[in-house]
This record gives structure tokens, sequence and C-alpha cells, in this order.
């Protein structure tokens, strides 16, 4: 019978296709990632990898065993679900992983309520690709995750995901800024400092978009990758940026000088196919849907 880490680390294999990629994504060393899996050629009885050149490809037997390996993991997921759900009651505990804006403004509703229930809550902060890879390796049961709404939302096999709430993108601005703001738009910042988030990350494009929008290039005097440490530098009279709402301290919100016309970010909660009829989990995305629905019409603070 097959090890089941064994095939985690096959299908992680086929995906990433370097053995120092799934060495990172399971947080042991290549050489064990190795043995693991001459121990599943052992199981298999066939050679499932062979190396060309630098690069190991999966050899027609390992291709097959990959595709099956997703059925089975998701197996494994229904059936520890229909046992959960053939309890008496709902109980056990769920590790929501996610980035920690949203972690931290859902955390004390959710918890809140599931006060007088046996679900136990385990919170994790994580960023998008380390909460998803989380979650397909079975340390995380749902995770909290965001893409922009200009970019496209693509997940791993054997995730789903569902839409929670809509994060609007807002420019924070000195307070004396704000009546400029008002009468000419961002136009009135063309020639402010800029305070942006390194090249590369998501929330860059946002920023670059509005600002050329509005007929100017940005002159980018900082790169931070926090959000909540840009607030801060507006705060002292540093420059000024495009964040997503959310991300906002409440104890600055009175630098928010008004939404961008381009962009949102959109927050989903996302979970393996197979634990969707697990009682704790759903329980756990329902307090989630919940709160989020007890805050509408008004955007998440």
């Amino acid at each position: 019978m097959y090890d089941v880490r064994r095939l985690l680390l096959i299908r992680d294999l086929a995906e990433h296709g370097t053995l120092g990629a799934v060495s990172e994504l399971h947080g042991i060393t290549t050489s064990a990632v190795s043995q693991q899996l001459r121990a599943l050629e052992q199981e298999a009885g066939s050679t499932l990898l062979r190396r060309d050149g630098r690069v190991l490809r999966l050899t027609h037997a390992g291709q097959v065993l990959v595709r099956h390996a997703a059925k089975v993991l998701q197996a494994l997921d229904e059936a520890e679900s229909a046992v959960a759900a053939a309890r008496e009651g709902t109980s056990g505990t769920v590790t929501l992983v996610g980035f920690r804006t949203a972690l931290m403004a859902l955390a004390r509703p959710v918890l809140d309520r599931l006060r007088h229930s046996d679900v136990k809550l385990r919170l994790v902060t994580a960023i998008k690709e380390p909460a998803l890879n989380a979650l397909r390796a079975g340390e995380a049961d749902l995770a909290i995750t965001y893409h922009y709404s200009f970019r496209s939302q693509t997940l791993p096999d054997g995730l789903e995901s569902e839409f929670l709430a809509a994060d609007p993108l807002v420019l924070l601005a000195p307070p004396p800024a704000h009546a400029g703001v008002e009468r000419d738009g961002l136009r009135a910042l063309a020639e402010a400092d800029w305070i942006a988030a390194a090249e590369g990350a998501p929330s860059i494009d946002s920023l670059l978009h509005n600002c050329r929008a509005a007929g100017f290039t940005p002159q980018i005097a900082h790169r931070i990758d926090n959000f909540g440490d840009m607030a801060r530098l507006v705060e002292a009279g540093a420059g000024v940026t495009i964040v997503p709402r959310l991300a906002v301290p409440p104890e600055l919100s009175h630098l928010v000088a008004g939404s961008v016309a381009h962009g949102t970010r959109q927050i989903s909660v996302s979970r393996r196919r197979g634990t969707a009829g697990h009682p704790a989990v759903a329980t756990v995305a329902h307090a989630l849907k919940a709160v989020i629905r007890d805050r509408a019409p008004t955007p998440l603070p």
C-alpha cells in the first residue's frame, strides 16, 4: 500500500519540477525527499522518475501514479469528512491560515460565533502561496487569500475557492492634501513622493495603473513591504500611497482621502475539495461568510 506522504511528494515534484522546491515546501532536506521517492518506487515496483541531465522527469508510470494520487488524496479527505459527519454533534479543531490583515480583522467576530460550539479555531498567518501550500499539504483546513481584480485567480489542483468580500483600494495622504484630491483627483498628487511595494508585488500594478490613468507616472521614493508601515510613513509626511482599505490601521483611518477608480482586492476562502462536507470545516466557513454578510453593505473596516 502506498504511503500518503510519499504520494504528496511525487505530486508536488510533478508540479514544481525540482527536489529543491519540494524540500522547501515540506521543510525537509532534498536527500530526504530523494529517499522517500526511492521508497515510493519500491512500493510501486516501477521506475517513477528518470534523470534527464539535471532535471528529474516522470516516467509514464510516474505520470499515471500522480494522476491517481490526486484522486486518492481527495478520497481520503472525503472519508475523513464523512466519518466526522457521522459522529454525534459537530466538533474538532480547524486550522485557518491567511494573510495578516484579513485574519486579524475577521478572527475575533468568527471566534465569537464559535464560542458556544465544540469547534476550536487555530489561526496561522501566511501570505497566499504558503497558505495554499499548507492547505494542500493538509497542514491547514481553510485559507483566506486574495487576488487583485485586474489579475486572474488561479488555484492549484484539488482546491476550490469561495468569494468572501471585495476590499476597495484607497488613497492615503496627509489630511491637508485631501481638499486638492477631492477637487482634482490623483492629479493633485502628481508631484508628490509615493510609497510603494517592491517591483513584482501585486499591489504595485494597482498604484501604477491608477496614477497613469490620472495622467502621470508616480515618483516612487520609498519601497515598503507592509501596508501598515506604508500608512505610518504617510502619517509621518514621507509621501502618499494606495493600499487596500482593510490594511489601514484603525488609528490612521483619517489618512484615507477616498477610494481609487481602478481595482479592488478580492478576498476568498479556499479549501481542499474533499473537505467541503466536513462539519467543523463547514461551520468555520459559514461563520466567516456570516461575519462578512453582517458587515455589508459597508466595506470591511
